[in-house]
């Protein structure tokens, strides 16, 4: 019968971690590597229940066992256990709000819901809220959305061009997308651009994530979906980024376009943290 290993008791688990503080070459020993291997099948099945590997949870567990904390608390199990299923947790928060695992932790216990991404719906096509009408100057939005024209590209093609003009002005890909999908997915919610407008405006999911003020988060709704105003309807800035490329616009000449470039610009959440830097 073989004797279990020492990390398997809280005491012989406080020990190695002291020696491995003491000599972080140890790391790479047997007897760590066993220690990370046991990590991962302890806590695959907790990986599991919020969509992550067993190698997730054993990155996850060595954090938290070469925290200061662990090496010294009275169960040194229990700390990992909980500071596993946090990471775990906010790793899947993140996947669903399309942020950094970091920005999902402080929206742990926010309101937030997750993103939709547009992927997800066969039939994005044909909603009527990704489709285009006004072409020879009649006013959106001005009809029920049954009476709107077919769209003039894919809606998953206008998607990816907007996403690029993001990139352009300075937004990562991925919070590009993030806040894209997130205005898409209310769009198609909402039926009309009006409507979903005013529930992001007023909803703090989109600048939560993204770590934008609601006046900024309000900006960049305006480039996507277009000024709110009856007198701008037919105008470029009353259409919107979405329309824009949806009706056939292209993704140079909307680059081209000061009223989208500067917003957008000004908005990148990388520029808005070297500001405050």
């Amino acid at each position: 019968m073989s004797t279990p290993p020492r990390f398997m008791h809280a005491s012989g688990l406080r020990d190695l971690l002291v020696e491995l503080h003491r000599c972080p070459d140890r790391w790479g020993g047997p007897e760590a590597e066993a220690l990370l291997s046991y990590c991962a099948q302890r806590y695959r099945g907790l990986a599991r229940r919020y969509g992550q590997s067993g190698e997730d949870a054993a990155t996850a567990a060595y954090e938290a066992l070469i925290a200061p904390a662990t090496r010294w608390a009275r169960d040194p199990w229990g700390v990992v256990t909980t500071a596993v299923n946090r990471t775990l947790q906010a790793e899947h928060r993140a996947d669903g709000l399309l942020c950094g695992a970091e920005r999902a932790r402080h929206l742990m216990h926010e309101a937030v819901h997750d993103v939709t991404r547009i992927a997800d719906h066969a039939l994005v096509e044909r909603d009527p809220a990704f489709h285009v009408s006004g072409i020879d100057g009649d006013v959106e939005d001005s009809t029920p959305t049954e009476d709107v024209t077919t769209a003039l590209v894919p809606p998953y093609v206008a998607l990816a061009e907007a996403v690029r003009v993001f990139v352009v002005c300075g937004w990562p890909d991925d919070l590009a997308r993030g806040a894209l999908f997130l205005i898409c997915s209310r769009l198609m919610a909402a039926g009309q651009r009006r409507r979903a407008f005013e529930y992001l405006r007023r909803h703090p999911e989109g600048w939560a994530h993204l770590d934008l003020s609601q006046e900024q988060w309000t900006q960049v709704l305006t480039v996507v979906l277009g000024a709110q105003h009856p007198d701008l309807a037919t105008t470029d800035l009353g259409r919107g980024l979405l329309w824009r490329l949806i009706a056939g616009q292209s993704r140079e000449e909307i680059c081209g376009d000061p009223a989208v470039t500067r917003v957008l610009a000004i908005t990148a959440p990388l520029c808005l943290e070297a500001d405050r830097g």
